[in-house]
C-alpha cells in the first residue's frame, strides 16, 4: 500500500501552527559550576501541532481519509508542514491521543500533533555554514534582490515618466 497523502487543499493554519524542540540533547548538573551539555543523538523527529479548518464537505472527506486510509492516524502519511524551509511534503506520524475535532460556527476545527523529521537534516555541516555565510553577507534578501526590485520599481514608475517618447 502506498503512503496516504493529505487531501488537496488541507493545509495547517499558520495562526495555530507550532513545533516543539528536537530531542537528543542532555544536561547534567554540576555542583558549584555550570551545567554540562552533550548530544545524545544527532537526528530525530520534532512534534508539530497542526489545526485544520474544514467545511462540512471537507470534514466528510477528512473523516473517510482519517479513519479508513490512515487507520485513525496509525499509518505514516504525507502532509505539507513547514520544518524550517517553507511548507513542503513530509512523511509524518500522528501522535496517539492528540486528535480533536470540534464543530463551531458551521465549520469543523480539527487539531492534532504529528512527528516528522526536519528537512534541515538534508543539509551537510558545510551546507549549513554556507547558508549562514550567505545570510551574513546579504541578509534576508540573499544577494540584494530586494534592492534590485526597489530600483526596478523606481525606474518603471518614476524615472521613465520624464522621458520623451
Amino acid at each position: 500500500m502506498t503512503t496516504p497523502v493529505m487531501p488537496n487543499g488541507f493545509v495547517p493554519l499558520l495562526a495555530r501552527y507550532s513545533q516543539a524542540a528536537p530531542d537528543g540533547v542532555m544536561r547534567t548538573e554540576v555542583a558549584g559550576g555550570a551545567a554540562r551539555y552533550a548530544l545524545e543523538w544527532a537526528r530525530g523527529v520534532q512534534r508539530y501541532s497542526v489545526t485544520l479548518l474544514l467545511d462540512a464537505t471537507q470534514f466528510m472527506v477528512w473523516s473517510a481519509w482519517f479513519h479508513l486510509l490512515t487507520n485513525k492516524g496509525s499509518l505514516t502519511f504525507t502532509m505539507r508542514i513547514d520544518s524550517g524551509f517553507g511548507p513542503s511534503p513530509h512523511d509524518v506520524n500522528m501522535v496517539p491521543d492528540t486528535y480533536e475535532a470540534t464543530h463551531e460556527s458551521n465549520r469543523w476545527i480539527v487539531s492534532f500533533i504529528v512527528e516528522a523529521e526536519s528537512q534541515v537534516y538534508q543539509l551537510t555541516a558545510e551546507d549549513a555554514q554556507a547558508l549562514v555565510d550567505l545570510y551574513n553577507a546579504y541578509g534576508s534578501t540573499f544577494g540584494g534582490l530586494g534592492d534590485l526590485f526597489d530600483r526596478l520599481a523606481q525606474f518603471a514608475n518614476f524615472d521613465t515618466n520624464v522621458l520623451s517618447f
